[in-house]
């Protein structure tokens, strides 16, 4: 791996869900509209920080 000092930080649903002030369901609907970029990890919806801050920068313009 590079040795850069780039730190991936991934954010759950739950984590993620409550950032928007929406229900879990709500965003897991999100997700699979394809509307939020997630993908999963072990069964488990992951999102990452940089992507989702990117994302609702995008919603708020």
């Amino acid at each position: 791996m590079n040795n850069n000092n780039t730190e991936i930080r991934l954010i759950t649903l739950a984590e993620a869900a409550s950032l928007l002030q929406v229900s879990k369901r709500t965003l897991l609907r999100m997700i699979q509209k394809r509307e939020v970029p997630a993908f999963k990890v072990g069964g488990q919806w992951r999102i990452r920080e940089s992507q989702f801050k990117d994302w609702v920068e995008s919603k708020a313009n």
